[in-house]
């Protein structure tokens, strides 16, 4: 039978999403050692009632050397028919998305969970942000996690912002693996406003 399933390179995902997928440091990589317990990506496409693509697992390590590890699957998978808990497998330090350690290393992915208001034109259409203000949240809000912050690429006219579909409510990191150079604004005080100046290439308050 042909192996329908594959390890993920997740070190690739997190170059392509670094504000929104979080990858163990060096530092925690390196401190693993056998029976210390790490989670895989298992990229499978059988057909599932869940519809999924991959079944992210645990990991026992059994040996190591360098960056190339062994070790047995620690649970069954959900849909994956031709590996099962106790299977034994090889993997690199590459396939590694979490481990059962503290890292000593902070997550910087978490800085940019709290969510804001963007519009298609920048999430969907992937134009570069223009403009920018931060609004202070209600209460209401501040239960979801909002910043504050409202995003616009600029070509966006008063039809196209008053239609609610043409909005979205997403993580900021979400934004930032998009367009990150308003990443430094984002401490800026409620009630401020910015604008990209090409002359200036920077963002300018207005």
């Amino acid at each position: 039978m042909t192996q329908t399933w594959n390890l993920e390179n997740v070190s690739q995902i997190a170059k392509e999403s670094p504000y929104t997928f979080y990858l163990p440091s060096n530092e925690v990589i390196k401190q693993l050692e056998i029976g210390d317990v790490v989670k895989l990506m298992f990229n499978c496409d059988v057909e599932n009632d869940q519809g999924w693509s991959a079944e992210r697992m645990w990991v026992e390590i059994t040996s190591r050397e360098g960056d190339q590890f062994q070790g047995f699957l620690d649970n069954d998978p959900y849909y994956i028919p031709d590996i099962k808990a106790g299977d034994e497998l090889s993997f690199n330090s590459h396939h590694i998305m979490q481990t059962s350690l503290e890292d000593p290393i902070p997550n910087e992915v978490d800085k940019f969970l709290p969510r804001c208001f963007v519009t298609n034109s920048v999430l969907i259409d992937k134009n570069p942000v223009i403009q920018l203000f931060r609004e202070e949240p209600d209460e209401e809000y501040k239960e979801k996690n909002y910043s504050g912050w409202n995003l616009f690429s600029g070509k966006e006219d008063d039809d196209y912002l008053n239609n609610g579909d043409n909005w979205n409510f997403v993580s900021l990191g979400a934004i930032l693996n998009i367009d990150d150079k308003f990443k430094y604004l984002l401490d800026s005080e409620f009630g401020s406003e910015f604008v990209w100046s090409e002359a200036e290439n920077e963002y300018v308050k207005i």
